[in-house]
């Protein structure tokens, strides 16, 4: 594993709801399922908890985060290379 990822973690980080984690991070990984589920059905008790636990500059940074890691999942879902399709285009 890298940069002190162990499986126990990785474990923890599937079943984050029921997990030792700290809140905060629990409250991050929400925002990611949610974010990569379902965005608008965001609830009210997420938003208070995560306004509660992280400055909107901290939040803004992990939505950027999640925007980075998964600007690529329609190409891979299609099945395209961006080189591909690069070359296409110009």
């Amino acid at each position: 594993m890298q940069h002190g990822v162990t499986e126990e973690l990785l474990e923890q980080v599937d079943h984050y709801d029921t997990s030792t984690l700290p809140e905060h991070q629990k409250l991050a990984l929400r925002l990611a399922d949610v974010y990569l589920s379902s965005p608008s059905g965001m609830s009210e008790e997420l938003k208070q908890a995560l306004l509660a636990n992280f400055t909107s500059a901290e939040i803004v940074e992990l939505l950027l985060h999640l925007i980075g890691w998964t600007r690529n999942k329609a190409m891979v879902a299609l099945g395209l290379e961006l080189d591909e399709v690069r070359h296409q285009v110009y």
